[in-house]
């Protein structure tokens, strides 16, 4: 694994994309920090912060196979700049509403919407692209590299922006994010053409017919190869209850640890992060083949995180001990499920089957956000860890039944 990591660093091109993604995941946690906060100062409500994620899932659903679609036929650096370049645009005109002390729901909820569309086209992209730049052998570790990146950056910046918050007006985080996108789409421009082996690259428009054909080649793959899917649903299936945690649970769980002060969410996220940076360091060092029980084994990590934090107002130091245990869970599933994919889908559906499993994702994630709108936004905090980590429990529970059941068929067959 390390010769690996060191033949990774030395590619120019996987040099360019780690660069990109980390200015990227810098802005991320800039934007994304400070729309919960002022969102949660302005609204006091977990049916506003529930609402907030269904307009971005909303859009997955709808242009995440055409941006799979357009991954597996056009260049994927000439999507991923288009979308950073477009998603500058917004983080802009959210920073300036902010600051002018614009409240109305709307408004968020419609860019949201943009940030949703322009993201569907480009993580299919990049997921392209990874697998066009880096030898198959060094999948795994690549995958490691950027997930670990992308944890570090959690840990990192949540504390930073806490600072920076404190001392600037929370519109600027917005201004920051766009410099960020910037910068990424500065170093995607300098990938240059991405060579593409044994698929079909067009320049023209694609027809809806074209995009139908695509599409079903796509699901036609999924369907024969019973393993994958069960991979991604497993992978995604738990996010039915993430989700909500997450947008309702940790914002809520800080206000009241902090009694307002909004340095506390920044340092639990932080520990989250950290966690997630001790799963992807685990996880480069993993020799694995078995996707499906690695994958489990993360979400079971999450649930115990979460049945801890149900003690987490009365126990502060177990809050975020118990915050950074459910980070850990985070990289063993994710890296994993994009490897299976990057791995055992066909070059020509590779765009397709990931924006199959973002839909899942979505799906699993939009479900969790219109329950916590509705009904979950509602309960306490305790009794909502709680009900999401024993969820965790069952599926887990499930998830290794039906891996034994399906490693004693392989044997039994092997056998006859």
């Amino acid at each position: 694994m390390g010769v690996e990591s060191s033949a990774l660093w030395k590619n120019r091109s996987f040099l360019l994309l780690w660069l990109a993604q980390l200015t990227a995941n810098i802005g991320d946690q800039c934007y994304s920090f400070a729309l919960l906060w002022y969102l949660l100062q302005a609204t006091q409500s977990g049916t506003a912060l529930s609402l907030l994620a269904i307009p971005e899932m909303a859009a997955g659903l709808l242009f995440y196979l055409i941006g799979g679609v357009l991954a597996d036929r056009y260049n994927p650096r000439s999507l991923m700049v288009g979308a950073d370049l477009a998603r500058i645009s917004v983080a802009v005109l959210v920073g300036i509403m902010t600051a002018l002390g614009v409240k109305q729901f709307a408004f968020f909820l419609a860019a949201q919407f943009l940030i949703g569309v322009f993201s569907s086209l480009f993580h299919p992209a990049r997921t392209v692209a990874l697998k066009a730049i880096v030898p198959i052998e060094q999948l795994s570790s690549s995958n490691a590299i950027l997930d670990t990146t992308f944890r570090t950056v959690r840990i990192a910046a949540p504390m930073t922006i806490g600072v920076i918050a404190a001392r600037v007006p929370l519109s600027t985080l917005f201004f920051i994010n766009a410099f960020a996108y910037l910068l990424s789409a500065c170093f995607l421009y300098a990938l240059g053409k991405i060579p593409r082996s044994g698929q079909e690259t067009v320049t023209s428009r694609l027809s809806a017919g074209q995009y139908i054909r695509d599409i079903g080649y796509g699901l036609k793959e999924l369907q024969t190869n019973r393993l994958l899917f069960v991979i991604l649903l497993f992978s995604n299936m738990g996010f039915l209850v993430w989700q909500v945690c997450w947008n309702v649970g940790f914002p809520f769980l800080a206000n009241e640890m902090g009694q307002g002060d909004s340095s506390m969410l920044a340092v639990l996220i932080g520990f989250y992060g950290i966690g997630n940076l001790l799963g992807s360091l685990f996880m480069a060092r993993l020799q694995y083949q078995r996707h499906l029980l690695v994958i489990i084994a993360g979400w079971l990590v999450q649930a115990v995180g979460f049945l801890l934090l149900t003690q987490g107002l009365a126990l502060h130091w177990l809050a975020f001990l118990a915050a950074a245990i459910a980070g850990v869970g985070g990289p063993l599933i994710g890296i994993p499920t994009v490897t299976a994919i990057q791995t055992k889908a066909a070059d020509s559906n590779t765009g397709k089957i990931y924006a199959l499993n973002m839909l899942m994702f979505t799906g699993f994630s939009m479900l969790s956000s219109s329950m916590g709108a509705l009904w979950l936004g509602t309960w306490p905090v305790k009794e909502l860890f709680f009900a999401s980590g024993l969820f965790l429990a069952i599926m887990c529970a499930l998830g290794l039944a039906l891996e034994r059941k399906a490693r004693q068929d392989k044997h039994q067959s092997f056998s006859a």
